[in-house]
């Protein structure tokens, strides 16, 4: 398996639709105090009437897991909150909301323009947890912004304007989402014990990073920093993965299921505007299939908004593309594919189970090809009439919150998304029942329209590709003189990579890795200043050009095709 390590050839940042998690909010540093701001207080979430609609959804498998209740509200910059001026003439404005014993809180804007210069936090009232900032970055052509979940059941809003574009910001706050359970938690009173501790899903799972055989663990280390905990802003959650597309330019295309928009009649339909997602959380201490609980992560990769690409209930695939562009520093990836329909040997799942810490699964028996209720589907073990007839996960399980998982082949290609099932823990060991995945390969041309197809969205100049292996976001930034002052040619090539250098660049050297990270080659530039790659075989490497005496650097994707 080959990973394409994705080099930055330029030093200009992008807008990008992500949370900095940086800095604290402005009311932190000065003394004002919030004792005169009370709160607006939420309808009492009614417990038992949402236990027992989860008891049935929750069995289905084939349903959006529910992690909270979404509250209609109307609050904005000129209808509710507390302004307070500043003495330089910048101000802050906030709101405090409370629903009493809450998980968490969120909160969706349906009329959001943030100005440069400004931002807003979220944070709870003993800011012990803290989100933001969320900047102009954040603004989008649907004038909408879903939040990230704050711990706890009060929740601060805060809003800071700098004088400079007075009354130029836009706020609407339309709906407060109550969270009464999450990996971590569930709100006291939902189960007989009072509270229960970390770790929602069963005691079979294994996290990410627990062992799952010699022959993937170097593609999990990279897989698994594509898969995304998908939180769609109105309470429900599932999980997903970033996707490589042909023209490799990171483009944020997210794989998930199409029933992760299925909502109850009546109900308003979900709205990929205001979805969010977060990816790379990995507990660093991993619990593999014991009794025992998962440490949390402080990472907090989280990127807003969405759009809708394609869907196809045929194959239960959902492709969103996430607003913005990928910050420069993340260490994500964009997970390869396989449209073949081909056959695994073996299998690895990689997901959020009930909204937990990222966790892991693996079938060696290899995933067959069926269909159910004219899905096209590929299966985890045996399946008749709807009964499970064993021989599931050998290691792990899914759970309700994994739907739209990845489900990759030996190789590490994507080949399906999760669907549902019935496989479950049975204390410490999972049931050994069946899993259902929508096939890749089916969702890659059925319905013959770029709107129920990934084909236009991933291979948008047609070449027919089959297969195409992951590609890592990769820092490493050019340097902007190198860049201007040295030339590299031609590319592709036959053997030989040219040098050409000004005058006002110093004595250089070279270093070539593979797509694996692996320097292959090392020496210093001579007066020829050319790269002789011609005992190399046919595949795309990385020169890496630096100038010896100040270790700047230039890198440069080359293809070798003899």
């Amino acid at each position: 398996m080959k990973y394409l390590l994705f080099f930055f050839l330029s030093c200009t940042f992008l807008l990008n639709a992500q949370v900095t998690n940086q800095g604290n909010p402005k009311s932190w540093s000065i003394a004002e105090t919030k004792s005169g701001i009370s709160p607006i207080v939420l309808p009492k979430a009614n417990l038992q009437q949402i236990k027992e609609e989860d008891d049935i959804n929750d069995k289905l498998n084939t349903k959006p897991y529910r992690i909270g209740i979404s509250h209609k509200v109307n609050f904005g910059l000129d209808n509710a909150g507390f302004w307070t001026q500043l003495s330089n003439g910048d101000r802050i404005w906030r709101i405090l909301f409370s629903s009493p014993d809450a998980v968490h809180l969120s909160v969706n804007f349906n009329n959001f323009f943030l100005p440069k210069g400004s931002n807003i936090y979220l944070y709870n009232d003993d800011k012990s947890d803290l989100i933001g900032a969320y900047t102009s970055t954040q603004n989008n052509e649907n004038k909408v912004l879903g939040t990230w979940f704050v711990n706890g059941d009060k929740l601060w809003v805060e809003y800071y304007e700098p004088k400079e574009v007075k009354d130029q910001g836009i706020l609407n706050i339309n709906s407060v989402v109550h969270g009464y359970r999450l990996g971590h938690t569930y709100q006291k009173g939902y189960h007989k014990s009072s509270l229960l501790k970390i770790n929602n899903s069963g005691d079979c799972n294994h996290d990410v990073d627990c062992p799952i055989g010699n022959d993937f663990e170097t593609q999990k280390e990279v897989l698994k920093k594509s898969v995304g905990f998908l939180s769609m802003g109105d309470g429900y959650i599932c999980s997903g993965a970033l996707i490589n597309n042909m023209e490799q330019d990171k483009k944020l295309y997210f794989l998930s299921a199409n029933h992760c928009l299925e909502r109850d009649v009546g109900d308003p339909a979900s709205n990929p505007a205001i979805f969010s997602m977060r990816f790379n959380w990995i507990s660093p201490n991993p619990i593999c299939a014991k009794k025992f609980d998962s440490t949390d992560s402080a990472e907090a990769f989280t990127m807003s908004g969405s759009t809708i690409r394609a869907e196809n209930p045929n194959s239960d695939v959902m492709l969103l593309e996430i607003n913005g562009s990928i910050p420069t520093d993340w260490d994500v990836t964009f997970a390869g594919w396989d449209n073949t329909d081909t056959n695994p040997i073996f299998e690895v799942g990689i997901h959020h189970p009930r909204g937990d810490i990222m966790k892991v699964c693996r079938d060696d028996t290899g995933a067959t090809k069926t269909t159910s209720n004219g899905k096209q589907l590929w299966l985890i073990g045996g399946l008749t009439d709807g009964i499970g007839l064993g021989d599931g996960w050998e290691l792990g399980v899914t759970e309700g919150g994994s739907s739209g998982s990845p489900l990759f082949n030996e190789n590490g290609h994507i080949i399906g998304q999760l669907f549902g099932g019935e496989a479950l823990c049975t204390g410490t060991s999972d049931n050994n029942d069946f899993d259902l995945y929508g096939r890749f390969a089916t969702s890659w041309s059925r319905g013959g329209s770029a709107a129920t197809q990934l084909k236009n969205w991933l291979d948008p100049q047609n070449t027919n590709a089959n297969t195409l292996d992951a590609l890592e976001n990769t820092l490493a930034i050019n340097d902007e003189f190198l860049e201007i002052n040295i030339t590299v040619y031609p590319n592709p090539t036959t053997g030989l990579v040219n040098i050409k250098s000004s005058g006002l660049v110093n004595d250089l050297k070279y270093e070539v890795y593979n797509v694996l990270g692996q320097t292959l080659l090392a020496k210093k530039l001579q007066n020829s200043q050319s790269i002789n790659l011609s005992n190399l075989p046919s595949d795309i490497y990385f020169v890496k050009i630096i100038e010896i005496e100040t270790n700047k650097s230039l890198v440069k994707r080359i293809v070798l095709n003899k």
